[in-house]
């Protein structure tokens, strides 16, 4: 069966010769992986389409739920273009599109969560702070999944500093349009609080 849906493109990578895999998440069905065919030809209608931090219509082939459907037509709804033609916010933009992808399981809709998404790209293409923007984006992404942050900070009795608990409220509560107006957040607070946080979702400092 054919449907339409409507979804943000996070990662895409080559699959065989010619065709492309990649993860998308939809406004119906959440985070799903599709097949893309031939979309690496270099004149392929699709490819732009599908490229990470697009939103984009999707017309899919397949009986949901599936695992990989096949994309047979695309059209784009937002390309931000942005942020794809400025490094250091083409990064963040994708740190938010790699952690969605990572905390987000398959095939559970969330329009929140979609929106949020839609959202930090927004705010990312003219914000002042991309830095202090992606972490409030974190932040309140991991809420939205079941992982308060200031909730795993005292089931494990972890003691970060008062600074950085403070910094940590106050990025929670905020707002996408007030995230600049934060003047007295001071950034090295927002730099330590982003790398505790990336350890403890990858294990690793980012």
């Amino acid at each position: 069966m054919y449907y339409s849906i409507k979804g943000l493109v996070l990662n895409a990578k080559i699959q065989g010769e010619h065709d492309k895999l990649i993860t998308v998440y939809s406004y119906e069905w959440g985070k799903i992986q599709a097949v893309v065919p031939s979309a690496k030809k270099i004149a392929a209608k699709l490819s732009s389409a599908t490229e990470p931090l697009t939103e984009s219509e999707f017309m899919v082939f397949g009986s949901y739920p599936v695992l990989r459907p096949k994309i047979t037509g695309a059209n784009i709804i937002e390309n931000n273009t942005k942020i794809k033609t400025d490094f250091k916010r083409n990064l963040y933009a994708l740190y938010a599109a790699e952690v969605s992808d990572k905390i987000a399981p398959f095939n559970l809709e969330n329009t929140v969560k979609y929106n949020l998404i839609v959202r930090i790209w927004q705010i990312l293409s003219v914000c002042k702070y991309p830095k202090r923007a992606l972490t409030a984006f974190v932040l309140r992404f991991l809420k939205l999944s079941g992982y308060a942050f200031s909730d795993y900070l005292k089931n494990n009795n972890v003691f970060a500093g008062i600074g950085i608990e403070k910094t940590v409220k106050r990025l929670s509560n905020c707002s996408g349009d007030n995230i600049d107006m934060l003047e007295e957040i001071e950034e090295e607070k927002t730099a330590m609080t982003k790398r505790i946080i990336f350890r403890i979702i990858y294990g690793v400092p980012r």
